[in-house]
């Protein structure tokens, strides 16, 4: 029985990463080293790669070549593009890459042409690493790549492991077939986990159902629409409040008989900002206290000439009649907090106010 002729296409993976690098310890015969690609050289070499990539600095800017056999770096061979590596992604199992293939690189794989990768590793970006037990191939030194310097399609990769670029498809599925079906399924698995991510983000299961995540949002919506205009007053009332507060720390300055504009500058703002039962306080400790008099008291006997002039400037009669005012304003304002034991002072005082302005309109 002859066998049968297959004329089917070679399969890129689903996903559009192909495995550049398999992690293992893999011998370089010509260069006498181990090249131990584990977690940290993989991670290294990916993050260096994207970040380069980003800011444009590689060689060719935000893309690395992708030739063959290593051509472009001899000066008597071609530099043709096969593919542009864009992005590089560490696994558990090696470093995979995006490329974007050039026309020639697409016809080169899709046919089978090449199958694998081989990377470059510049000397200074080989870290050396501590002599171990001596390797099968009898080398001893050991170092880790931690950046890429190139790469190219070869089928003679000396770092084994690798999965090969393409494989055969599965029986009776064309190329194209593939790649849309698993573009839906893969887009598929995004949506579902967006909407897995929104139903724990409302309160629900991980499953709810389209039906209830809609509910929620509606939910919250009608929530919105209720609380537009609490907030708006809120914003009104904070104002109300703010020019109360302000209000009553100018009676309780004026209560203190404190009119100079300088020293009423630098107190308002300290006063508004202290919590109303510590600002009456705080006035008694920082305003200074009255001196005792140091004259020597007169005896009962002592003859004593009175002068029935005014000899205070006309000007004086006013701060005398404020301190008065400032002194009765505060006396009113205990009582009425004795009268009413959970009065505070400030209110205590604009009441007091309020009443001799009343009492005494002049």
């Amino acid at each position: 029985m002859n066998p049968s002729i297959l004329n089917r296409q070679f399969q890129h993976p689903a996903d559009g990463w192909y495995q550049i690098e398999a992690l293992g310890e893999h011998p370089n015969a010509e260069s006498k080293v181990i090249q131990v690609l584990d977690f940290d050289a993989a991670s290294s070499i990916v993050a260096c790669f994207n970040t380069d990539a980003k800011a444009g600095n590689l060689r060719h800017g935000h893309e690395m070549l992708v030739d063959h056999e290593h051509f472009s770096d001899q000066p008597d061979q071609e530099t043709r593009a096969y593919g542009w590596l864009q992005e590089l992604q560490s696994r558990a199992d090696g470093i995979y890459g995006r490329i974007r293939w050039t026309a020639t690189g697409q016809a080169a794989v899709d046919g089978g042409d090449y199958r694998f990768f081989s990377t470059e590793y510049l000397p200074k970006d080989l870290d050396p690493l501590p002599a171990a037990d001596p390797h099968p191939s009898g080398i001893t030194n050991r170092v880790r790549p931690m950046r890429l310097a190139g790469l190219t399609l070869t089928n003679m990769n000396n770092n084994l492991g690798q999965k090969p670029i393409t494989n055969r498809e599965n029986p009776g599925q064309s190329f194209a077939g593939a790649c849309a079906q698993a573009s839906v399924q893969n887009q598929n698995n995004q949506n579902k986990t967006r909407m897995k991510s929104i139903a724990t983000k409302l309160g629900l299961t991980a499953e709810a159902s389209e039906d209830a995540i809609l509910a929620e949002v509606s939910k919250l919506q009608n929530r919105l629409t209720e609380l537009q205009p609490m907030a708006e007053e809120v914003i009104t009332l904070r104002n109300r409040v703010r020019a109360l507060d302000e209000s009553s720390v100018d009676a309780l300055l004026a209560a203190h008989g404190i009119t100079d504009s300088k020293v009423l500058n630098r107190m308002k703002p300290i006063l508004t900002g202290m919590p109303i039962a510590d600002r009456q306080a705080f006035l008694d400790e920082c305003l200074p206290k009255p001196v005792p008099s140091q004259e020597a008291p007169q005896s009962a006997g002592a003859q004593v000439k009175l002068y029935n002039r005014d000899t205070k400037p006309p000007k004086e009669h006013g701060k005398n009649k404020a301190n008065a005012d400032a002194t009765a304003i505060m006396n009113r304002a205990r009582a009425l907090q004795k009268e009413t034991p959970n009065l505070s002072t400030a209110t205590a005082v604009i009441m007091a106010q309020k009443e001799m302005e009343e009492t005494n309109p002049n």
